[in-house]
């Protein structure tokens, strides 16, 4: 199993490289992710780093927490199939990139740590002790569900209907019985993902379109 590190670059480079070290945790792997203004010491870091393990370039726009979220599960999703172990380092990440990866070591079931600075009168002068920072878990989606999940995201993301959905699920019938039985599942299924927020409905004329939120994108990375 490989040890992965998604690491949050900031403006200090001997900051993250410090805290990655204090950390004590084995490193076969790093995504370093970056937005504009920090492309050159991602880069920089690249190059100290390529050196010992593989790494690879995560380009996020600093601004959007969900976008930036989704990017780093499209990342590292291949890792969590495999099994590896990930590690997400926002030592330097800036406070929406903080909310982002919290969200997104919550989804993937991964650990998030950051180095605590180190203070000599007033001053900042190295790094303390590196702390990991608790994440609850996430309540596990069943099987029928993900693939409701999987179908909508399929369909572009959204469905127009809760009939459209059967159908693509499970291909239409003339047998009301059976009919009346897939919608009361169905229904069940939807009040539940919506409560998780993992879908939204929305009802238009006489139908109900169903809707991916964002985390339902999330959870699809992930499973």
């Amino acid at each position: 199993m490989a040890v992965v590190h998604v690491v949050f670059v900031g403006s200090d480079a001997e900051k993250v490289m410090e805290s990655i070290k204090a950390s004590g945790y084995p490193i076969h792997k790093a995504y370093l992710v970056y937005y504009a203004d920090v492309k050159s010491v991602a880069e920089k870091l690249k190059e100290i780093l390529k050196v010992l393990i593989d790494v690879e370039m995560v380009e996020v726009n600093q601004y959007e927490v969900f976008e930036s979220m989704l990017k780093v599960l499209e990342a590292i999703r291949d890792d969590l199939k495999a099994g590896n172990e990930v590690y997400i380092n926002i030592t330097e990440a800036p406070k929406t990139l903080t909310i982002a990866a919290y969200i997104a070591a919550q989804v993937s079931g991964s650990k998030i740590y950051t180095a605590m600075p180190k203070y000599e009168e007033g001053k900042e002068v190295g790094i303390e002790r590196v702390i990991e920072i608790p994440v609850p878990p996430m309540k596990k989606v069943s099987e029928d569900k993900l693939e409701i999940l999987k179908v909508i995201e399929a369909n572009g993301g959204e469905v127009e209907s809760i009939n459209k959905l059967i159908e693509l699920l499970e291909g239409r019938t003339t047998d009301h019985k059976k009919y009346m039985a897939q919608r009361a599942r169905m229904s069940y299924h939807l009040r539940g993902l919506e409560e998780d927020g993992l879908v939204e409905t929305k009802r238009v004329g006489k139908n109900v379109k169903i809707s991916l939120t964002v985390l339902g994108k999330a959870v699809n990375l992930v499973n």
